[in-house]
């Protein structure tokens, strides 16, 4: 049994093609955007958050011979669970799930970029002139 393969594509298969694919990266680019925000949305609130407990941590501080770093925190015990969620939500890659759209997208821009093609930040497709 022999498979027969015609030499090119037709433009209208291309175009299907490149169109299929624009509608591809669109549609991931609008599904991921939502939860990106709320991810961004996160990190803003909660790094707000350890900013201005922070300056109270340290107008409160009082460094004298017994100062101790963990007496201190214990006593700013909302400073204290404002650093832990912070540092949890990094922990877990929550800075990558906020950009996680534009991760796509350069990764996709890479691969594009060897077919004279790229893509803007909504994920439609960008003919470049071929170089010669």
């Amino acid at each position: 049994m022999q498979i027969h393969r015609s030499p090119g594509f037709t433009k209208e298969e291309v175009q299907d093609d490149l169109k299929a694919f624009e509608r591809r990266i669109t549609r991931a680019v609008r599904y991921l955007e939502p939860k990106s925000y709320r991810w961004k949305f996160l990190l803003i609130i909660s790094v707000l958050f350890v900013l201005f407990t922070g300056y109270g941590f340290i107008t409160n501080l009082q460094i004298d011979s017994n100062f101790s770093i963990l007496s201190a925190l214990y006593e700013n015990k909302v400073f204290a669970l404002a650093l832990i969620f912070l540092a949890l939500l990094i922990l877990t890659g929550a800075h990558n799930r906020a950009d996680t759209s534009a991760i796509i997208l350069s990764r996709n821009r890479l691969v594009l970029h060897e077919y004279n093609l790229s893509c803007n930040e909504k994920g439609k497709l960008i003919i470049k002139p071929k170089v010669m």
